[in-house]
């Protein structure tokens, strides 16, 4: 009962503080009116925002799940990759860092000391030489291969840098998950009644694939029934939100739109929107 409390907990602040960052974005003054969801007997949305001149936002939110065998590989992952977050030899004046390694690529049977160990002596070099965008490298020695998934980000000259670390989930899932949300999910919005109705995906790795995800989904009557009910899907980051306290979103219906991506600092309230 506690764990079902703290995760409802959790996705209610998860809401809350996407819905500062959508009013620094688009200039809105949103507040959360109800959260119809707290009646556990009805299928609700999960919250109904108004503005001050009266209009309504309705959202419904969802976590897309990671894959099983989730917890050992994130204790491999918190001994290696994850020990060099916003570590001082890997800060780059001015940029952004969101480092992945895929899930199962520290295998068993070596000293998972090493691995962060040689990182920090190969990587400081490679990120000065990293052009701005994605890149995949390389850090190896004789007992073990690790390919990093790195997004090099320009943020400006003030910016003291960091350095953020995930994980890549292993190969596509394809469409499934996503269509999966949209049954689930998309009924309770059209049966909302409200000036505009949002599905927000959130997506707790840095390397996500909701994107992707959409791509495939299949041009059939049953989806564009589903989508018919929702005005707008957005994604809502939360990889750095524990350790950061940095929550990141941008459009994905009607389009993907990466010009609206941008972040909010929950604690400083810190805003950045990705330069035009």
């Amino acid at each position: 009962m506690q764990a079902v409390f703290m995760k409802h907990r959790r996705d209610r602040d998860v809401v809350e503080y996407w819905l500062r960052l959508y009013n620094r974005l688009t200039g809105a003054s949103f507040e959360v009116e109800d959260r119809p969801d707290k009646d556990s007997s009805k299928k609700n949305i999960d919250a109904m925002c108004r503005d001050n001149d009266g209009r309504t936002l309705a959202i419904e939110h969802t976590l897309i799940e990671p894959f099983s065998g989730e917890k050992d590989d994130a204790a491999r992952f918190v001994r290696t990759l994850a020990s060099l977050e916003n570590h001082p030899s890997l800060l780059q004046r001015g940029y952004m860092f969101s480092v992945s390694q895929p899930v199962g690529s520290v295998p068993t049977g070596i000293n998972w000391a090493t691995i962060p160990e040689e990182l920090l002596e190969q990587l400081p070099d490679i990120l000065l030489t990293l052009p701005e965008g994605d890149s995949t490298v390389v850090v190896q020695t004789e007992g073990w291969v690790l390919p990093l998934h790195i997004k090099k980000l320009k943020i400006g000259p003030d910016y003291l840098g960091k350095f953020l670390t995930g994980r890549i989930y292993p190969g596509d899932p394809g469409p499934e998950l996503i269509i999966r949300a949209l049954k689930e999910k998309a009924p309770k919005l059209s049966a909302s009644k409200a000036d505009k109705k949002i599905l927000l995906l959130e997506k707790d790795a840095v390397a996500g694939t909701i994107e992707s995800q959409f791509e495939q989904i299949p041009d059939e009557h049953e989806i564009r029934k589903l989508l018919v009910g929702i005005d707008e899907i957005w994604s809502a980051n939360t990889a750095g939100l524990q350790s950061e306290k940095v929550i990141f979103t941008h459009q994905i219906v009607p389009q993907v739109d990466y010009t609206t991506l941008c972040s909010l600092n929950i604690q400083t309230d810190d805003y950045w929107h990705v330069p035009h």
